[in-house]
């Protein structure tokens, strides 16, 4: 595996649809409350009867249902936007409880790993959150405009893959003081209308001309100041193809670019791309030898399978993943035993909480 550093990171405003609405009432979801314990609800029973019942028991089960990962993203200390998968408490507004959790001083800060930050600014406040049609109109107070001008795209990357990343919402549209903005006022990036495919960690590959470009995004590997790895997702912008699933996979062997900053690749750059094609819901994907390059096990390591999988899911309309080496099932991942017979899913979590 190549590691390469790299310095800076390049932010690009892609062209989004200007839309609007009707602010709404705050987030509607659905979901059950929790019951009380049973030692709660047979609390005045006992008081009253001569003879004592056992002392109820609390299903660990029921304990565990009261808090929930949700996937957010935050800032990390070498300026990358990465998601990480933080404990909540469940409550029916899912989507305006996330927000909170990516302020300054916030609830979420005590539960980051070392190098993670909130984007959002301090004193940031969610006023409102409804959504539509899969549009989530979000309105924040005037703190959420206390960002540095360099720091604008990524705090809209991060409000917009943290509540597209909820099935309800598809798209978002930012609000300030319960009026909508057209554009943000220090960097003029657009503030309706964002989706994922505006991209995130945005970077331009050598020599490509922005008007006959297409973006992959790509999946590569960080590490905190305590030495833990975690998944960073970074859109390329790279030069027309008809592949995109088999494009994204030679950027992702490329590594990252020079002008990246503290970013590494898990695939040997040796290795062959074969063939990428989608079947279904399930990408193809064979290569070359060079995969299995694990320790001399002849496997592959399982932040090559992450960084594979994460990838190709990203950038088509699938759930999982089956690889092959030269067209056999060969492939498997070190420690485990047997090959990739079946497709790999992609994995719930990004970036699990306890890094």
């Amino acid at each position: 595996m190549q590691k390469v550093w790299r310095t800076a990171a390049i932010c690009l405003l892609l062209p989004i649809t200007l839309t609007g609405c009707l602010f709404g009432p705050e987030e509607k979801t659905s979901g059950a409350i929790d019951p009380p314990p049973p030692h709660v609800e047979n609390s005045h029973t006992q008081e009253v009867q001569a003879k004592p019942e056992p002392k109820p028991v609390v299903d660990q089960k029921t304990e565990q249902k009261k808090t929930s990962g949700i996937e957010l993203y935050f800032l990390t200390d070498h300026g990358y936007v990465v998601p990480y998968t933080v404990q909540m408490p469940n409550v029916k507004t899912v989507a305006k409880e996330s927000l909170k959790y990516m302020v300054q001083g916030g609830p979420g800060e005590a539960l980051l790993p070392k190098g993670f930050v909130p984007i959002l600014p301090k004193g940031t406040e969610i006023k409102g959150l409804d959504i539509q049609n899969g549009t989530a109109n979000v309105d924040f107070s005037k703190n959420f405009l206390n960002y540095e001008a360099k720091m604008e795209e990524k705090v809209l990357s991060a409000v917009t893959w943290t509540l597209t990343g909820l099935s309800s919402v598809k798209k978002v549209n930012i609000w300030v003081d319960g009026r909508p903005l057209a554009v943000m006022p220090k960097g003029k990036n657009q503030a309706q209308g964002l989706t994922k495919s505006r991209g995130i960690n945005v970077e331009i590959a050598e020599g490509v001309n922005l008007t006959q470009s297409i973006p992959v995004t790509l999946y590569f590997m960080g590490q905190t100041p305590d030495n833990e790895v975690y998944y960073v997702p970074v859109t390329r912008m790279i030069n027309r193809a008809e592949n995109i699933a088999q494009a994204a996979m030679k950027e992702l062997i490329r590594g990252p670019l020079q002008s990246s900053t503290n970013l590494i690749g898990a695939l040997d750059q040796s290795t062959a791309v074969n063939r990428v094609q989608v079947k279904g819901d399930t990408v193809l994907a064979d290569f070359g030898e060079q995969l299995l390059q694990y320790d001399n096990q002849q496997k592959t390591s399982k932040n090559v399978l992450d960084t594979i999988v994460f990838s190709l899911t990203e950038n088509t309309a699938t759930k999982k993943v089956k690889i092959t080496v030269n067209g056999k099932e060969q492939a498997s991942t070190a420690g485990k035993k047997g090959t990739f017979s079946q497709p790999v899913l992609r994995p719930t979590s990004i970036n699990p909480n306890g890094l």
